[in-house]
This record gives C-alpha cells, structure tokens and sequence, in this order.
C-alpha cells in the first residue's frame, strides 16, 4: 500500500531536522511554528500548507525542490 504524502512529507521534514542535530522546538522556533503543529506534521496527522511548508524548508536551509528529492 502506498504511503500517504503527509507521511512522507513528515518523514522528510523529521529526516532533514535531525541531520542538523536540531530538536522539534528549535525547527520550530525557527520557522516561527508552535512546536505541537510541527509535531502533528512529522507525523503525518495533518496536512502541510504551502507557507508552512516554505518556512520549514527556509528553516532547514534547503529549496523547495532539495526539499521533495529526498522523498
């Protein structure tokens, strides 16, 4: 069965927060989330928005397209 795309993007999102060495609290404060809404993105209880999305991927210092490349 295929994984559902939230899953995915949460996924990647904990993927890419962790090679930083960063915990949920600073990936958030940084891309200026409430750290619960960042935690129900990683996994994959909610759907991602399109500004959330961007200032995660800014947070994390990569692009939108380095972001979906690792899916």
């Amino acid at each position: 069965m295929a994984t559902d795309i939230c899953v995915k993007i949460g996924r990647r999102i904990r993927v890419l927060r962790t090679q930083k060495g960063w915990t949920q609290a600073m990936l958030a404060d940084h891309a200026e989330l409430a750290r619960e809404h960042l935690s129900e993105l990683e996994n994959g209880h909610k759907e991602i928005g399109a500004r959330s999305l961007q200032r995660i991927a800014g947070a994390l210092n990569v692009g939108l397209s380095e972001f979906f490349e690792g899916m």
